[in-house]
């Protein structure tokens, strides 16, 4: 597994996040600070995360990070389900959501090898920008290369 650095001033994954994702261990039922839920091929699967990720962090008493962390989910598993499609990698898409002392990380894992970037944009561009917008929400972001493809991930400041 290999973390990568991604975005301006983005980090490389902290290791309680990596060790999360390495397998398949964050849907065991019953783990403490970790929530999964597998994603379909389907225009519904952002809302779904959406309404997952506020269902999770509500619970876990983070509601001041439902807003962002809803938005930069949805941009996640846009991405996921726009470009691994279109590498020929279907509905396999995995959420999971982990907290740590000081931090709330999400990742997106999908089937496909190719790693995110940040494209350049303007304020006519009509796409290229949730990149952009989870860099702006999250602490960090960037990708893990897996054994089944990669996992997107950002972190957000759970203490603020």
């Amino acid at each position: 597994m290999t973390a990568e650095l991604a975005g301006p001033g983005a980090a490389t994954a902290p290791p309680w996040l990596t060790s999360v994702f390495d397998g398949d261990n964050a849907a065991e039922p019953g783990l403490p600070g970790s929530a999964a839920c597998a994603l379909h091929s389907r225009s519904t699967s952002a809302a779904a995360a959406r309404d997952f990720t506020a269902r999770i962090l509500y619970g876990w008493g983070f509601a001041h990070l439902v807003p962002d962390a809803q938005l930069v989910v949805s941009e996640l598993v846009t991405n996921a389900l726009r470009h691994a499609q279109r590498d020929g990698f279907g509905p396999s898409i995995r959420l999971r959501l982990v907290r740590n002392r000081s931090h709330i990380g999400c990742g997106v894992s999908d089937g496909s090898e190719r790693v995110p970037a940040l494209s350049p944009w303007s304020d006519l561009s009509e796409t290229g920008r949730g990149l952009h917008l989870v860099d702006a929400l999250s602490v960090a972001w960037g990708w893990i290369v897996t054994a089944d493809g990669k996992v997107v991930w950002a972190l957000f400041d759970s203490c603020s």
